[in-house]
């Protein structure tokens, strides 16, 4: 641990007398907390509090506290963080209770620190450590107006404040949890009407509440006192990529570059904007902050993307490779090398890599591109046993793997395979809804009608504004059978909930021509075709248009279908049902 450890004839003879000797335990500032995003100040190193008066304890607070300390001597720190925070509780002495508070920072035990720090508070409510420590983890806690209070005593003490840290967590926040912390802000600024933190923090708030050109206008402020404040500089530069004047923030994050070109926070924040505009200036800006930053893994993951989207494949790998040598970021390493060798043609190498990814969001999508390989090889056996030995290792996410293996396997046209998959996932899982919708979908594919309403009709039951459930059912009946009225309830129910879906627009279109009517027919698929252009839209308006005798429109439709779609074989199916070769 960074603290400083005294040997336990040390701590011995400090217990005795008191616990002066326990508080000179941490002789520096805790570490230095992460900023909770890149508009958070960074944290501020305090001193130790003074030493308090001596007293004695009893006996089983000494023993307690030696065994603390003979526990953390031998790692078990949870022992030693649980002996603490007792004593503190129990003891209510400024000293153990400081200490307390330090250890379950350190071990990053977030409410340990916070309940401890509070009560530090308590006890010494004007020492700035305790203020500071609670104020970052009522923070933390999404306690953003008590921290607020906390972090406003600190400025009354002449102590760096968090007000910045609070602003930026507040895009979680309520909007009445914003709007008092405006109002808060707003009355300290009448007093502090030049402090950096409260100008930067009412400015966060602004932005994250829409209010664009007034956050801009706070953000000029701040500048107006110290033109490169690095904070300032960023928000700025945000807010005008957001009013579209990203050419502005461009001119202006450089400028002061050129002024400070070792400041990493201006470079990233250059370097993100350009990922919008320049990918081969901002892979060359990411360059310059890895090797600025060797070890920062996080640097270099978002060099060997942005290499990879510019086509710089070597860039690419070699990033990628030195995250594994480095044990840094290995699941998404291994995930994008996965993507590169597939796109290669190597699917060895690929399969190889995504079987590695054992945790994080890479996880999920290695899986599912693991037995897509799999799958499409032809090993369902293989692809079987390792979605089995996912469903033991992480019987959590069982219907979620079912799901997996049942799409891929449905991707390649297996399926009756895939029916069968979610037939015995249904057995264990009869209620869950996409299990059941996921078999009904498949079983539309085999043409095998009755199924898929009887799977629709379940999740309907357990779910009656579900409105893809509804759409679906409704369209299988208006394209698979003559139940036309009861398919246009369904489907009209189905628009009542989604009245802006371009796929229940499209069925309703669809419906009205099975019923007969073609200018309403008309207009809902030409609407749909314009909100969502896909090649299935585009079949049926054609259908519609050929049937009412607009032939040439028809044929410029399905033309611009099998362009979104040149594999599209609906349109193809249709032309010659109709018999109308382009």
């Amino acid at each position: 641990m960074s603290y400083f450890k005294p040997t336990i004839i040390v701590l011995a003879a400090s217990l005795l007398w008191g616990c002066a000797g326990i508080q000179q335990k941490v002789t520096e500032a805790p570490p230095p907390e992460p900023e909770p995003a890149p508009e958070a100040p960074a944290p501020i190193a305090l001193e130790p509090a003074k030493p308090q008066r001596v007293r004695a304890f009893p006996i089983e607070t000494f023993y307690s506290l030696l065994v603390a300390e003979m526990a953390g001597s031998r790692g078990r720190y949870d022992v030693e963080l649980g002996n603490y925070i007792q004593e503190a509780h129990r003891t209510r002495d400024p000293g153990v209770t400081a200490q307390a508070t330090r250890i379950a920072r350190y071990l990053n035990a977030n409410q340990a620190a916070l309940s401890t720090a509070q009560l530090w508070v308590e006890l010494e409510p004007d020492n700035p450590e305790a203020l500071y420590i609670a104020a970052t983890e009522l923070a933390g806690d999404g306690q953003l107006l008590d921290a607020f209070k906390h972090s406003e005593k600190l400025l009354e003490l002449g102590s760096t404040p968090i007000f910045q840290n609070i602003a930026a967590r507040a895009g979680q926040a309520t909007d009445t949890q914003r709007e008092s912390l405006l109002t808060d802000f707003d009355r300290l600024l009448r007093q502090y009407p030049e402090d950096l933190q409260l100008l930067i923090g009412k400015g966060l708030l602004l932005q994250q509440d829409g209010q664009l050109e007034q956050a801009l206008t706070q953000a000029q402020l701040a500048l107006a006192v110290q033109d490169d404040d690095v904070a300032a500089v960023i928000l700025e530069a945000r807010l005008l990529h957001q009013l579209d004047r990203a050419e502005e923030a461009l001119t202006r994050l450089l400028a002061l570059l050129q002024q400070d070109p070792r400041n990493q926070r201006l470079r990233l924040q250059y370097a993100r904007m350009l990922t919008n505009i320049d990918l081969e200036e901002a892979q060359e800006q990411f360059e310059v902050l890895v090797r600025q930053s060797p070890n920062d893994g996080e640097l270099l993951l978002a060099l060997a993307l942005i290499a990879n989207e510019v086509g710089n494949e070597p860039l690419a790998r070699n990033s990628l490779q030195r995250l594994l040598d480095m044990d840094e970021q290995s699941d998404s390493a291994h995930f994008y090398l996965g993507r590169i060798e597939a796109e290669a043609g190597d699917t060895d190498a690929a399969l190889e890599h995504y079987l590695q990814v054992r945790r994080g969001q890479d996880f999920l999508p290695a899986l599912g591109q693991a037995i897509d390989i799999l799958v499409g090889r032809g090993d369902l056996v293989g692809a079987a046993q390792k979605m089995d030995e996912m469903r033991g290792l992480h019987p959590s996410g069982t219907e979620q793997f079912y799901l997996m293996e049942a799409q891929v396997l449905a991707r390649h046209q297996h399926l009756d395979a895939a029916e069968a998959l979610l037939t015995e996932a249904l057995t264990l899982h009869p209620t869950n809804t996409d299990l059941l919708y996921s078999r009904a979908m498949i079983n539309e594919q085999r043409h095998m009608n009755q199924l898929t309403e009887r799977d629709v009709r379940a999740v309907i039951k357990y779910q009656p504004n579900n409105a893809a459930a509804l759409n679906a059912l409704g369209y299988t009946l208006a394209d698979r059978t003559d139940r036309y009225e009861e398919a246009y309830q369904l489907i009209n129910q189905a628009l009542n909930i989604e009245p802006d879906d371009p796929a229940i627009i499209d069925s309703m279109g669809w419906v009205q021509y099975r019923l007969g009517n073609y200018d309403e027919a008309l207009l809902r698929l030409r609407e749909a075709m314009k909100a969502f252009p896909d090649h299935e839209i585009a079949a049926h308006l054609g259908e519609v248009l050929w049937v009412t005798g607009e032939t040439e429109e028809a044929r410029t439709v399905w033309e611009e279908g099998l362009e979104l779609n040149p594999d599209s074989d609906i349109i193809p199916r249709v032309m010659q049902r109709l018999d109308a070769g382009i």
